[in-house]
């Protein structure tokens, strides 16, 4: 795909570090295209069909997460693949880390990511590692 829709992935995944360090589940949930499909590890399915009930998603976890005392999240092996030229699917690893700066949690994840306005949004996202 061109430089710029590699780009804009870069920028979702970057963008989402900023969003999870603010804790705030509105400015995460912009993060994502609705409807939006989360699938979990076994039988856990969710699909969100308005802001609101993703924000409240979201917010439960970060709200968890801070508890934990986890000051920020980090991503590592970016994975791309390129389903045409609109759609893509991206796959990285997660880690929370504590203020000190050690792992707290970590799993994989895979995203369904749509290009509008060359700006990656992702429509549905699957857990492959649980904590």
């Amino acid at each position: 795909m061109d430089e710029g829709q590699e780009s804009a992935v870069k920028e979702f995944f970057e963008d989402f570090v900023v969003a999870f360090s603010s804790f705030d589940g509105n400015r995460v949930a912009t993060k994502f295209s609705l409807p939006y499909l989360a699938k979990g590890p076994g039988d856990a399915c969710n699909v969100f069909d308005s802001r609101s009930q993703l924000a409240e998603y979201f917010q439960s976890y970060l709200d968890e997460y801070h508890q934990r005392e986890c000051s920020e999240c980090r991503y590592s092996n970016l994975s791309v693949t390129w389903l045409g030229a609109e759609c893509a699917v991206a796959s990285a690893t997660w880690d929370l880390v504590d203020r000190s700066g050690v792992s707290v949690t970590s799993w994989s994840e895979s995203y369904m990511l749509s290009f509008v306005g060359g700006k990656a949004l992702a429509f549905a996202a699957v857990d492959h590692v649980g904590e």
